[in-house]
């Protein structure tokens, strides 16, 4: 029979996914600096549209387990954990919110040129806030890594 899931191993479980998304982050702008092939590109961009899917099962499950009892983690790495849930929760919306509004995207105008650069913008925003938050939770619990 299976363990129950502990919101310890959910909340560590969070870190690693929410770190890989980061790194994935770095790694398309790494790759669009390099001025790589459009295959390139879109193999990395899949990669992280991956890591985005598994960064939202993450989400879930430590929202499953983490509304409950807190057992195993004290009060800096709860609120950690739930720092990193929220800059999950909205990092994920944003990837899929310019990833949606790129795809619809056949002609652009003007105006719709600008209102996806301001996704654009408000996902950095989220990718600067999940970068913070996974980087507080690693330093409340260094052994998640």
């Amino acid at each position: 029979m299976k363990d129950a899931p502990s919101v310890v191993g959910a909340a560590d479980n969070l870190f690693r996914s929410a770190a890989e998304c980061c790194r994935q982050q770095a790694r398309i702008g790494h790759v669009l600096d390099l001025h790589c092939t459009e295959e390139e590109l879109e193999a990395v961009i899949e990669v992280s549209v991956l890591c985005v899917r598994v960064l939202n099962e993450a989400c879930e499950r430590y929202a499953a387990v983490g509304s409950g009892d807190r057992n195993g983690l004290d009060d800096a790495s709860w609120h950690a954990a739930n720092t990193l849930w929220h800059a999950s929760r909205e990092y994920a919306r944003r990837h899929l919110s310019c990833s949606v509004k790129s795809a619809q995207m056949s002609r652009h105008s003007a105006a719709q040129l600008g209102a996806l650069a301001v996704e654009y913008e408000l996902k950095a925003s989220a990718v600067l806030a999940l970068r913070y938050a996974v980087e507080q939770y690693q330093k409340v619990r260094p052994g998640a890594a």
